[in-house]
């Protein structure tokens, strides 16, 4: 599976209630590696599920497969057995181009945390090259309902990636939408202890995010999708999974999905279209090459990174801003990229860098890397080099490599 910041999205649709139009919607709003329907491999048209991976890969995206037998509170029902089925999955679908892996589970808990070891496990013994998804929710949630005290989050994840084999955990807040921003302090609270927590246990982090109202959380306006995602790559995150892609007849007060209850798109399937291709265009490649190295906030700090003060970075001397984001990244080759957001979630506003004499050229990167533009170029000077100001709208992003 070649690399990149896969998009994908919660699918509770059945496979009995699917049509080859869903995937077409897929592709048209910049999804790179849909979840697939809900799909029984003992009792669903074969011949039709692989007509789905035939349009996905003609499409350019990737598929995660649901099988409804393979969620892992089937694995109680006998290793073997799941085994047994994992194997004739993979051996009927698993060559496919399209097909690049499971999602098996959500949001363990003490009773099924042993399905999730042993499973995910099975899975990885069958076919290594396959990801496989599993979702933790928040850090409050894990703590809660997994841990009970016993161990810590970082615990479970260098337990769990050890066992299994595996290298992608995920887990979801919602909290960056509620009103007024009270939750903001929350999402990157999550997004700092998963990627440091992944760090250690050598895993990608995937972010659920929201693309669904419900509750007390709002309908994600164009500002607000971008924001999601450009706060969670830039904390370190490797993919996005919106929740949640289908609205339904009867479902409390749930509404504002990129689907709406009649399978239509609404208004905000093209605002989330227009920012995830946009991303793609940009961004997606280029960031599955870089490695997180640290996050700062400038103006205001969320979720406990370090506010940014002279002295903690040898490239960036100063950076101002009202609300922003400051990371840095290397590439495969040590190559220093800077990267800033705004993080005002409906107010553009400026930031501006200063960089050190170690600096000796910086350029905005666009189009993954083909595309540089550049800021300065030292030529001899000496001294500190502001970049002037970078206006952002709400949520954007700029990348800017180091020399």
């Amino acid at each position: 599976m070649e690399k990149k910041i896969w998009f994908t999205m919660w699918n509770y649709i059945d496979f009995e209630n699917f049509n080859l139009g869903m995937v077409e919607d897929w592709a048209r709003c910049g999804l790179t590696a849909p979840m697939g329907p809900r799909f029984n491999y003992y009792g669903d048209s074969h011949e039709d599920y692989l007509k789905m991976l035939d349009l996905a890969d003609s499409l350019g995206m990737k598929v995660i497969v649901q099988m409804n037998e393979l969620y892992l509170e089937n694995y109680y029902d006998g290793a073997e057995k799941y085994r047994a089925t994992v194997k004739a999955v993979y051996d009927e679908f698993g060559s496919h181009p399209a097909f690049c892996g499971f999602y098996v589970g959500e949001e363990p808990d003490t009773h099924s945390n042993e399905a999730y070891f042993e499973g995910v496990k099975i899975i990885k013994e069958v076919c290594p090259e396959k990801m496989v998804y599993i979702n933790l929710g928040s850090v409050e949630r894990t703590e809660r309902m997994l841990l009970k005290g016993e161990k810590s989050v970082r615990d479970w994840c260098c337990d769990f990636t050890s066992y299994t084999g595996t290298d992608i955990i995920g887990y979801g807040t919602y909290s960056q939408l509620m009103k007024n921003g009270i939750g903001i302090d929350d999402h990157f609270q999550n997004i700092h202890e998963f990627v440091e927590d992944g760090k250690k246990a050598g895993a990608e982090i995937w972010a659920t995010l929201l693309s669904s109202a419900h509750y007390n959380y709002r309908i994600p306006t164009e500002d607000d999708f971008r924001w999601q995602i450009s706060t969670a790559v830039a904390c370190g995150c490797k993919a996005v999974v919106w929740f949640k892609w289908y609205d339904k007849l009867v479902q409390c007060d749930y509404r504002g999905s990129p689907i709406d209850e009649f399978g239509e798109k609404s208004a905000h399937f093209y605002d989330l279209a227009r920012v995830q291709k946009k991303f793609n265009v940009h961004y997606a490649e280029l960031f599955a090459r870089l490695s997180h190295v640290v996050t700062y906030g400038v103006g205001v700090g969320f979720g406990g990174y370090l506010y940014f003060l002279p002295g903690l970075s040898d490239l960036v001397s100063t950076a101002q801003c009202r609300s922003g984001l400051l990371s840095f990244f290397k590439d495969e080759n040590g190559v220093d990229y800077a990267v800033v957001v705004n993080t005002l979630q409906d107010e553009a506003c400026p930031i501006t860098l200063t960089f050190t004499d170690k600096v000796k050229r910086a350029a905005n990167v666009y189009y993954n890397g083909k595309q540089e533009n550049e800021i300065f170029v030292r030529n001899g000077n000496t001294g500190d080099v502001s970049t002037g100001e970078i206006w952002l709208a709400p949520g954007q992003m700029e990348v800017i490599k180091l020399g």
